[in-house]
């Protein structure tokens, strides 16, 4: 019975245990594993300039990743090669392909989700500033997906990790998955003022794309605009002012936004930065289109075509062509016009297969779907978690349920038993004593009988005794029966009278020479006296006259101490077993 609840039980938990995942196949690294290796991406950053300085710097954690066979620690030493190889070489490259893919591959080589989560969003990042997006977003969609299983303290690099995720999602126009992640990367403690202002300078971007309150987009350029200032980043600094100059166009206030875009254009032209020189010119031909001011867009075209020779901007390239088009078509030149739209459907086509607006929205909608595909997966999952706590709690309830009543019912069979048990016990204990009684009855002449009967009494007595003490206080009724029994055991008054009649019958002089040599001696130590000499030790002298044997020895002390000098000749007496 036992083996078979047993059975029932692991049956029952068993599936528990996998509903209610117990069993994860991967963790994350511990706190202070997670600072080391955040140690190495603060520090790493200090030599993105140089390839060569970066390997150097890295070279002791790739010896320590090779000797304790730290796999994690290898796929972020790759991950951080690749980054830095993509900056000095300013694009993609095969070096930078390698090392991504070294550190993708090494995945399942280690059980660190956090870090997992990690190298997924910095190879998608990876893959999205290559203009890869439809490439990237299965990759970032996995990171995101990720951190959403791991505690924020244990996540890696926090601050950039969200701030990719921002980007990336904004790009696509998923603006408020965008926001929530800049929101959670510029409130991080500890994060540099050049980095929060980068952060929040693209929360206000993405504010102000998203439709979102124009007032709270000025208020994160504005903090922004004086954290660039503070730390003398000039770049950052222009572009809060282009940015600013959008609300302002937004607004109709066409004069103040070209007023911010020519100070943008002044910054980024002496600073060299010809795509931030390329975005405010571009924003500068849109108000000046506008404005009607046709004379100076065509001057504007002319500056940044020749920016954008050499370059693979194929976007603002397809803006541009569609600025060129409207000016034909105003002018009436037919051989600027054909020449605009057969331009404008190359670069359509090409960013077919690149990150134009139609493969952004289409990657946004897969984006949308695949969210959605995991909430419904999640919601599932959590039915079917809810549906097995039910069932295993049902499943256990009939367990105990069933398991009570076999106790009870084997509580109840044992009780029986036992209780049968005392009472056949019981009778063959009556039946025993009725044919002592019986024996004795018949034998009444003979004292040696009587000898045997007082032994067998004593036999009975403790075997009434142990039954009590077993019993405890369970049934009262049967107590008093057995109480009843053992009482009808002892020598009582009666039986003494008796027995002292027979001893008269037998010895005629026996009790008169004992009340004669011992004058002192009372009616109970006479008995006590007697039953000694008759061949009964103190216990079984105290079973027939029902008290303890302590009871008998100390009877004992106080008659020698009361006789004084008779007590040796006393004691000379009762050993002598003969009764004449």
């Amino acid at each position: 019975m036992l083996r078979f609840f047993i059975i029932l039980f692991f049956i029952t938990i068993i599936p528990g245990r996998a509903v209610f995942g117990m069993d994860l196949m991967d963790s994350n690294s511990s706190a202070e594993e997670k600072n080391f290796y955040e140690t190495i991406i603060r520090e790493s950053q200090k030599y993105q300039t140089s390839s060569s300085a970066l390997s150097t710097y890295l070279t002791p954690y790739f010896n320590q990743a090779i000797r304790k066979n730290d796999n994690a620690l290898l796929a972020i030493y790759y991950c951080l090669l690749a980054d830095q190889s993509f900056d000095s070489e300013g694009g993609r490259n095969s070096f930078s392909d390698k090392y991504y893919l070294k550190a993708l591959d090494l995945e399942k080589d280690y059980n660190y989700q956090n870090v997992k989560a990690w190298v997924k969003v910095m190879y998608g990042f990876y893959l999205y500033r290559c203009l890869k997006a439809s490439e990237a977003l299965p990759l970032l969609l996995e990171g995101e997906k990720g951190l959403e299983d791991i505690s924020k303290d244990l996540v890696l690099d926090l601050t950039h990790t969200y701030k990719k995720l921002g980007y990336f999602f904004g790009t696509l126009g998923d603006y408020r998955t965008g926001i929530k992640y800049l929101e959670l990367g510029q409130q991080q403690e500890g994060i540099s003022p050049k980095l929060k202002a980068e952060i929040l300078d693209n929360l206000g971007l993405l504010t102000l794309k998203s439709g979102g309150d124009t007032a709270q987009a000025m208020k994160n350029f504005e903090i922004a605009q004086n954290l660039a200032l503070s730390e003398k980043d000039s770049l950052r600094y222009a572009k809060t002012l282009g940015n600013q100059a959008r609300i302002y166009e937004g607004m109709k206030d066409y004069q103040k936004a070209l007023s911010l875009l020519d100070k943008d254009l002044e910054i980024s032209k002496s600073l060299g930065n010809n795509k931030n020189t390329i975005f405010a010119l571009m924003m500068r031909i849109r108000l000046c289109i506008s404005m009607g001011a046709n004379r100076e867009v065509r001057q504007m075209i002319k500056e940044t075509e020749y920016l954008l020779e050499g370059a693979d901007d194929k976007k603002t390239i397809l803006e541009l062509e569609g600025h060129k088009l409207n000016l034909a078509i105003q002018n009436g030149d037919l051989k600027q016009e054909l020449n605009a739209r057969r331009r404008i459907e190359q670069l359509q086509d090409s960013l077919r297969f690149l990150d134009g607006d139609p493969v952004l929205s289409q990657l946004k909608f897969m984006a949308d779907k695949q969210k959605y595909a995991d909430k419904l997966s999640l919601a599932q999952a959590l039915i079917k978690k809810k549906r097995a706590e039910t069932r295993l709690w049902v499943i256990l309830s009939l367990f105990v349920l069933v398991l009570s009543f076999f106790i009870y019912n084997a509580f109840r069979y044992r009780s029986r038993k036992r209780m049968r048990e005392y009472e056949y016990q019981l009778l063959n204990l009556k039946y025993t004593k009725a044919e002592l009684d019986k024996e004795l009855m018949s034998s009444k002449s003979q004292l040696e009988e009587y000898m045997v009967y007082l032994k067998r009494n004593n036999e009975q007595i403790d075997l009434l005794s142990s039954m009590l003490d077993e019993m405890g206080e369970t049934s009262a009724k049967d107590r008093d029966e057995l109480k009843t029994l053992l009482q009808s055991h002892l020598i009582t008054d009666e039986k003494w009278q008796e027995f002292k009649l027979l001893l008269a019958k037998e010895f005629p002089n026996l009790l008169q020479d004992i009340q004669a040599k011992f004058p002192d001696i009372t009616e109970s130590n006479l008995r006590v006296i007697v039953l000694m000499k008759m061949g009964l030790n103190n216990r079984e002298v105290a079973n027939v006259l029902g008290v303890t044997p302590d009871a008998i020895k100390k009877s004992m002390q106080r008659l020698k101490k009361k006789l004084g000098g008779q007590a040796g000749i006393l004691m000379e007496y009762i050993s002598d077993k003969e009764l004449v």
